[in-house]
């Protein structure tokens, strides 16, 4: 079996989403498709029946493991949208009196990414993008909305993450701090990554993004180190705010917008995340440890993100979660779902075909610096045409780690990987619809603005990723 053959499936994606325009469910069901043609020539006549099973349990499991935190993820955002959270951030940022590159900031790498951390799916860009459009022109509140998407490998409380530390049997108390060491590097740069859009940004803006960005990438670190990968984009949107406060002009008001009730529900999400991580060691000392497991994957549902999301969702809109509520959340998740399912069998049946491996194999004989180039770029482009660093991992995690096997550095490349595909994904299709419909008034040329500035930031953090990478190979070697 050729390695050529684990790209099939994602070339057939690539195609379809850039020149037909096609819906993540479509492009997923193709994606098994090729992955079905791949894994019947790959595979003998008496192992298509067991090489079907594994690969459907193993599916089964991961499809479960994300869908555990999607459906509570959009039950917290559906539950809490009548207590205009939204409203609360933007009286919150008005309180500080900030203007020009600091507001940018501290929208984007401060609001927008603790809001995307927290729920993911884009939803920071409903948050950030008014403000952003009330303060800016439209092409400098594109660009500044998309840097607050960027740090999309801790989004969603890090689901990406955990599949990535599934599928390459490295425990997540160990990824999280390569995850921290490649796109920390990135984060640096997003503060001043947000002056690049505000051409009147001057010396002392690009001196305040340097300090936003240590803090930035100090809150990641603190956030991974202390509670987990879960909070780690919390904590280091946290210390930019708490920057961007300490230093702000005026303070007048913000007590008073900081306890807005629209604030309550991200409150309650971060006890909720902390409270259920000092709890798994105690439950699991009695015996209470639920998990769902093939003997090549496994799902702990104590681990899950998802708990403390259900949990806060029914602290603080528990009276919210009505049929209705219900039956929005389940329309909202389904195709998500479906489509993430669809790769992940894909993903399965490409491994059980022996392409994975070849890959694998092909990838290291290039070297190890080559390998983790090709490592980055596969991962960029998973994450670009499924949209999701998830299902961008569930393409080419396996094969990754199997590429740093080669060299004893298998942490590195799932690390990298991960970022490639999580950092991808912010300039994907879905994203940039999400991004689109925020805009209002949408006029020709909107859709090639946004895919060229995010393709953009795309290249400039993939770049970096693999740069702090192959520093992290030499270090470790």
């Amino acid at each position: 079996m050729s390695g050529l053959a684990a790209l099939f499936p994602p070339a057939v994606v690539l195609v379809l989403v850039l020149g037909f325009k096609a819906s993540g469910l479509v492009a997923s069901a193709a994606a098994l498709t090729a992955a079905v043609l791949v894994w019947v020539a790959g595979s003998g006549e008496a192992g298509l029946a067991a090489g079907l099973i594994r690969a459907g349990a193993d599916a089964a499991i991961l499809t479960a493991l994300v869908a555990a935190m999607i459906v509570p993820g959009i039950l917290f955002v559906e539950a809490t949208r009548g207590r205009k959270s939204p409203e609360a951030i933007g009286d919150l940022v008005r309180s500080l009196h900030v203007t020009g590159g600091r507001a940018a900031i501290l929208i984007a790498t401060g609001i927008g990414v603790v809001v995307e951390s927290l729920t993911g799916m884009g939803v920071s860009l409903m948050v950030t993008m008014p403000l952003l459009l009330s303060l800016f022109d439209k092409r400098a509140a594109i660009g500044i909305g998309l840097v607050g998407m960027s740090l999309m490998p801790w989004g969603a409380l890090s689901i990406s993450a955990h599949v990535g530390a599934k599928l390459s049997a490295v425990p997540i108390e160990t990824l999280k701090y390569w995850i921290a060491g490649t796109s920390g590097s990135v984060a640096f740069l997003l503060p001043l990554l947000a002056l690049w859009f505000l051409p009147s940004a001057g010396a002392r803006d690009i001196g305040f993004a340097m300090a936003a960005g240590l803090a930035l990438v100090a809150g990641v670190w603190l956030g991974t180190a202390t509670i987990g990968v879960e909070v780690a984009g919390v904590a280091g949107g946290l210390a930019v705010i708490l920057v961007v406060t300490a230093l702000a002009p005026s303070r007048s008001g913000f007590s008073e917008a900081l306890k807005a009730a629209g604030l309550r529900p991200y409150l309650a999400l971060l006890l909720a995340v902390v409270g259920q991580k000092l709890l798994i060691a105690p439950l699991a000392g009695i015996g209470v440890a639920p998990a769902l497991d093939t003997g090549r994957v496994q799902f702990a549902l104590m681990t899950s993100p998802g708990v403390a999301l259900l949990i806060a969702t029914l602290a603080t809109a528990g009276r919210s979660v009505t049929p209705g509520v219900l039956a929005t959340v389940l329309q909202r998740a389904w195709r998500p779902i479906v489509a993430i399912a669809l790769f992940m069998l894909a993903a399965r049946l490409l491994a059980e075909s022996g392409a994975i491996a070849a890959l694998a194999a092909s990838v290291g004989g290039l070297g190890r610096d080559a390998s983790l180039v090709v490592v980055a770029l596969l991962g960029a482009v998973g994450g670009f045409v499924t949209g999701s660093g998830v299902t961008g991992n569930a393409l080419f995690m396996p094969s990754a780690a199997a590429a740093g096997q080669t060299f004893d550095v298998v942490p590195i490349f799932a690390a990298l990987q991960n970022a490639a595909s999580g950092h991808a994904g912010m300039a994907s299709l879905p994203v940039a619809a999400i991004l689109l419909a925020t805009l209002g008034r949408r006029e020709p040329g909107d859709d090639g603005l946004v895919m060229r500035i995010g393709l953009g930031l795309v290249a400039v953090h993939v770049t970096v990723a693999t740069i702090a990478a192959l520093v992290l190979v030499r270090v470790a070697a």
